[in-house]
């Protein structure tokens, strides 16, 4: 994701010229730089209210109540204002492998299409917000008597600024394309509108399979999948007629309501403190001092690096950012293959989705029952034994290469060990906060971001104020794309209870006959390709609520399942040849999808390995929770 020239965006290495002349007329948009600066001081006030309850409790046995409130606020602010502004930034995750092998002559229309498709959806979600506000008028918040309309204004708002980028985009296409994508997208909606008219309550047997088709449709030519599922969903309840399209915006908010969303931006704002300040540079450094010598040595590095980063900012992506980054220079200067590199870094991504904090973990436990620190502890051993799995796998393919050319002594195994002490603490003040219950996620992430920034800027001096406003602007954008996928897949998921999808579903897995390792299999394979076309989390957000109740009809325990969940989600949006995850790797390690696949294949084997030992083997799951009595 384009959080920096260091963070490229899943779709950088393949983006048009078109693309990169609307980022070029952007760099000059008043509206979209304002936009930013609401997005950094909600951020900032976030950060302001969690902390100060943090400082409130630990010293005057107090609570700010209102800090809750304030932070919700904040949430909806970046769930909407900065999932807009991270639009034209080319954050929002889409399925690019399918447009790409179209006739270049053909680009700019089906890029038209994908945008024509956005504009709608601001425009009918513009309007429905603005309806909600109307209607939440004298609604006031319990402590600090906020009106409701401050929570839904960051949502019309947002709305506008979609539809607002979204013009500007048509306006940088070439007018026939525009007219193209427009008569593609308007033809269709009104036909499906024309005929649930005429039908009436006959066409909600036809409205779920209708909304499917044209999410397929959305993947497959490019929308954004935040977008698709927002306009699928607002599609399936104007064909099907169950409910009045009063209650989307209504499901969005709630979508984000949860208390643990409160820690996704921290998470990833700590994550990039730590590598914009020199943080995980320390830390990688340490690594290689200890590992840089094995038989394939860098490589191994990557490994451990990745575990120790998973545990830090809670998004692969910027776990991949910072590893490859700071390795990349290193692995051309030992002669390693970029292709084998970004195989290494992207079976990392995967291994490390279960090490906490988990941006996955905590989506997941978001939308179910699970419990955030359960979930947390037991996500480190199947970790663990994946990444001693691909460590095995390294050593064995490193036969001709026996390491680092230059092996560490003791002085300076000592001494980068110490440097990297105070870098090393932030993930035990991250996981050790949460699973010792002395604070919830948001305190302990809020607490862990202070932490960060008083080492880079006061410590190590390395986060200046212009790179600091960056990484706040960039963390805003990437939190409020994640937010919003949250927001619009939970949306969808509540459209699919309506239509009995929860029900279907169990019916079908009721022909296994209580098998609990068809029902297994079953989801591997579904969360595997569903990862890969829906970038991970979506598929965990559609799925997680649908099939983790039906767990206790198979005798399965519920968190081993989840666990289970989220590694199989990561090996699709990690795998080649449409994972966009391993689109994000090769383009930090500088090399094509098709270099990287040839290497990836026996690491992809030893992962498949790993996830079934997870799947079938239940100890690897449970026993650490068992052991800290907490299950």
């Amino acid at each position: 994701m384009d959080v920096t020239s260091q963070h490229p965006a899943p779709v950088q290495a393949r983006k048009s010229a078109v693309d990169r002349s609307h980022r070029r007329a952007h760099g000059t948009d008043w509206i979209e730089r304002t936009a930013e600066i609401v997005v950094v001081c909600a951020l900032a006030g976030e950060l302001v209210a969690m902390f100060g309850n943090v400082i409130a409790r630990s010293f005057f046995n107090t609570s700010l109540v209102w800090s809750l409130e304030v932070g919700e606020l904040a949430l909806v602010v970046m769930t909407f204002i900065g999932g807009a502004i991270a639009y034209p930034r080319n954050e929002h995750m889409a399925l690019h492998a399918v447009v790409q092998r179209l006739p270049g002559r053909w680009h700019p229309a089906v890029e038209a299409f994908a945008t024509c498709q956005v504009f709608a959806m601001a425009l009918a979600g513009c309007v429905l917000a603005w309806q909600m506000m109307l209607s939440r008028w004298d609604e006031r918040t319990p402590y600090l008597e906020l009106r409701a309309i401050w929570f839904a204004l960051p949502m019309i708002a947002g709305m506008a600024l979609l539809a607002w980028f979204a013009l500007k985009r048509l306006g940088l296409l070439p007018r026939r394309a525009v007219v193209t994508g427009a008569i593609a997208t308007a033809i269709p909606l009104a036909i499906l509108l024309g005929l649930a008219h005429v039908l009436g309550a006959d066409a909600r047997a036809y409205a779920l399979p209708a909304a499917f088709a044209v999410f397929a449709v959305q993947l497959v030519l490019g929308v954004p999948i935040g977008f698709a599922l927002l306009m699928v969903t607002l599609l399936y309840l104007s064909t099907a007629n169950m409910v009045p399209l009063s209650v989307v915006p209504i499901n969005l908010q709630a979508g984000i309501s949860s208390f643990v969303m409160l820690s996704i931006p921290f998470f990833i704002l700590a994550g990039y403190v730590m590598t914009e300040g020199g943080l995980s540079r320390r830390m990688t450094e340490f690594v290689t001092t200890l590992v840089g010598r094995f038989r394939g040595g860098m490589l191994q590095v990557i490994v451990v690096c990745m575990y120790i980063m998973s545990g830090i900012s809670g998004s692969k992506v910027a776990d991949v950012a910072a590893v490859g980054t700071t390795m990349k220079d290193v692995m051309r200067k030992e002669r390693y293959d970029a292709g084998e590199t970004a195989a290494v870094l992207a079976s990392c991504a995967i291994m490390g989705e279960t090490v906490p904090p988990s941006i996955a973990m905590l989506v997941l436990a978001s939308v179910t029952s699970l419990s955030i620190g359960t979930l947390f502890v037991a996500g480190l051993l199947p970790a663990a034994v994946i990444a001693a799995c691909l460590m095995v796998l390294i050593y064995l393919r490193s036969r001709d290469r026996a390491g680092t050319t230059h092996a560490a002594t003791m002085r300076e195994i000592w001494r980068s060990g110490v440097v990297a002490i105070p870098a090393l603490v932030a993930p035990v003040i991250l996981i050790g906060g949460i699973v010792s219950g002395i604070a919830t996620p948001t305190e302990v992430s809020s607490t862990a971001v202070v932490y960060a920034l008083l080492l880079a800027i006061v410590v190590y001096r390395a986060l200046s104020p212009k790179a600091l406003w960056h990484t706040l602007v960039n963390t805003a954008a990437q939190a409020g794309m994640v937010l919003f996928i949250t927001s619009t897949a939970s949306t969808f998921s509540w459209s699919l209870t309506l239509a009995k999808m929860p029900q279907q579903i169990a019916a079908l897995f009721a022909r296994m006959n209580g098998s609990s390792t068809a029902f297994m299999l079953a989801t591997l394979v579904t969360l595997i390709v569903m990862g890969a076309l829906l970038e991970g989390l979506p598929a965990l957000l559609i799925f997680g609520p649908l099939l983790l109740p039906l767990t206790s009809a198979f005798g399965i325990d519920p968190l081993q399942y989840g666990i289970v969940m989220i590694i199989a989600m990561g090996f699709g949006a990690f795998s080649p040849p449409i994972g966009v995850g391993m689109f994000v790797t090769c383009s930090i390690c500088e090399t094509t999808m098709e270099n990287a696949a040839k290497h990836m294949a026996p690491y992809l084997a030893v992962l498949i390995v790993g996830l079934l030992l997870v799947a079938f083997v239940p100890w690897f799951s449970l026993v650490v929770p068992k052991v800290l009595g907490m299950l």
